[in-house]
């Protein structure tokens, strides 16, 4: 993650980091999610390495690092920790109940698609190949990919769910696009775009 820690605000609340466990990436995502969805929707919606992430990034940072032990943080994020706050974003749209994926899968609204006129440089080129990725996997399977995202991680139901989407990911790779990810970030290829297929 590409962000720098300015300072750190201490306050009444302070604990000492040798007592206080350090909150997980998925942890300090739900937490935005929960306290900033607005600004969560906003950086969604732009284009991964574009301006306008920058500027969305800046408004959500707010919240990030106040999630993360209250950390000031200035800078961008890295694709996983936009993945992870995509995919807490989409796990707050699945407590409304159980969606159509399949029929929603077949629509064309919810999958990216650079802007016309952009160039190279306005965009980052990986994480953009991760996103295709990840609405091919999602346009393939997306029973399966709905039902790893609902599953815990490390649980039985995320294996089965990764085991179900092996020959997807392989399908849907690019000639030359390499991905190197644990296994269990698996999820987080699929999770922008089931949030934005559950958005839509």
């Amino acid at each position: 993650m590409s962000i720098f820690l300015a300072s750190l605000i201490v306050g009444s609340a302070f604990s000492s980091p040798l007592l206080a466990e350090t909150p997980s990436g998925p942890d300090v995502a739900e937490c935005v999610v929960d306290n900033d969805m607005n600004d969560v929707r906003a950086l969604l919606r732009t284009v991964p390495g574009s301006q306008a992430e920058a500027k969305a990034t800046k408004q959500v940072l707010v919240y990030y690092g106040g999630c993360n032990d209250n950390k000031v943080m200035a800078g961008g994020f890295a694709w996983r920790e936009r993945a992870e706050i995509a995919e807490a974003a989409a796990a707050s749209l699945l407590t409304r109940g159980q969606p159509d994926v399949v029929a929603a899968a077949g629509q064309a609204d919810w999958a990216f698609a650079l802007p016309k006129g952009v160039q190279p440089a306005g965009y980052d080129s990986s994480n953009v190949g991760m996103r295709m990725l990840g609405d091919c996997v999602l346009r393939a399977n997306p029973q399966v990919t709905l039902a790893l995202l609902r599953s815990n991680r490390g649980s039985a139901a995320e294996t089965a769910a990764i085991a179900g989407l092996s020959g997807n990911f392989a399908s849907c790779l690019t000639a030359g696009q390499t991905v190197k990810l644990k296994r269990q970030d698996l999820r987080l290829v699929v999770a922008e775009p089931l949030y934005h297929l559950l958005s839509r």
